[in-house]
């Protein structure tokens, strides 16, 4: 697996993440391990960031990406999957953590903080969440600068006040 060229802030929330994941990696009884860092890819048009791992993978479909992303038995929760085109197409930026995990579905506390989107940097132009998520964007890296409301689905990011399509460069989820 890649690393993530973008950054992830959430200790707390992380830490809970992980103590998640090793509750499911128990109650599953077995464990197979993930591909090492010099097995998995890094190229392709769909890609996967991993919470915990902080890492990133990519394939040339999104479920491909996902399944070379899992944490060996453990199936990932995808959390946000956003698109560079409108409409739920094109490539993707897709964003999981292991086992099961579903957000608060209040605004606060911010559960997750991708600071910088890496490659992804004002590609985004339709987004769907998951699991009771929702995800604001932001014009600056470190979720700074202005930010759009709290989106759940949106098939054109240009649809809400400001016009988002391919502006966003890090976000938060709740």
């Amino acid at each position: 697996m890649g690393k993530f060229n973008g950054t992830l802030t959430g200790t707390t929330t992380r830490k809970r993440v992980l103590a998640a994941a090793a509750s499911v990696a128990a109650a599953a009884g077995a464990l197979a391990f993930a591909p090492t860092a010099a097995q998995a890819e890094t190229t392709g048009d769909h890609c996967v960031y991993d919470l915990v791992t902080e890492e990133l993978t990519c394939a040339d479909s999104p479920e491909a990406a996902l399944a070379a992303n899992a944490e060996g038995l453990q199936a990932d929760t995808v959390l946000v999957r956003m698109y560079d085109s409108v409409n739920y197409g094109g490539a993707t930026h897709t964003l999981s953590v292991p086992g099961a995990y579903t957000c608060s579905a209040a605004y606060t506390p911010v559960e997750f903080t991708i600071t910088n989107m890496g490659s992804f940097t004002n590609k985004a132009s339709s987004v769907h969440t998951y699991h009771s998520c929702d995800v604001k964007l932001f014009d600056n890296a470190s979720a700074t600068g202005t930010s759009s409301t709290w989106i759940d689905n949106l098939a054109n990011l240009d649809s809400i006040s400001g016009g988002w399509s391919d502006r966003a460069s890090s976000y938060q989820i709740s």
